[in-house]
């Protein structure tokens, strides 16, 4: 028969090897999900922007200065919702946003920080190619 002390410890021991594999796969899969590979064509980029909030970016760059209602005016959306979308493009570091008072304004980034980001240029270059096919 088996020592019961040392049945304890090797119980003890397997249960932390489970737990310690469990956070390591905890850490691994969050470090996959931020280290996604760096996307250089501005198009693609520009694309990864989800379609429900891409009509919010437009607003915002023909616009330039402009609060969540004159976007929903802009997208016929509900001002509501374009909060939470000019919200999310914020966090996202495509708009730059500035309180005046009570109200919110939200524009593109600025030249300066544009150069270092590019994402503001391939928004004026989807606008270039559809106002060419549009007219």
């Amino acid at each position: 028969m088996s020592d019961p002390q040392s049945s304890n410890d090797i119980l003890e021991y397997l249960y932390d090897i489970d737990r310690r594999l469990k956070s390591m796969e905890s850490r691994l899969s969050k470090l996959e999900t931020y280290s996604s590979p760096p996307i250089e064509d501005k198009m693609a980029v520009f694309l990864t922007v989800p379609d429900s909030i891409r009509k919010s970016l437009f607003a915002v760059s023909k616009l330039e200065f402009c609060t969540a209602d004159e976007v929903s005016l802009v997208t016929g959306r509900h001002r509501s919702i374009e909060n939470k979308y000019l919200n999310e493009l914020y966090r996202g570091g495509w708009l730059e946003r500035e309180r005046k008072g009570k109200k919110i304004y939200y524009s593109m980034k600025r030249k300066a920080e544009q150069e270092k980001d590019s994402h503001w240029s391939a928004v004026e270059e989807v606008e270039d190619k559809l106002d060419q096919l549009l007219g």
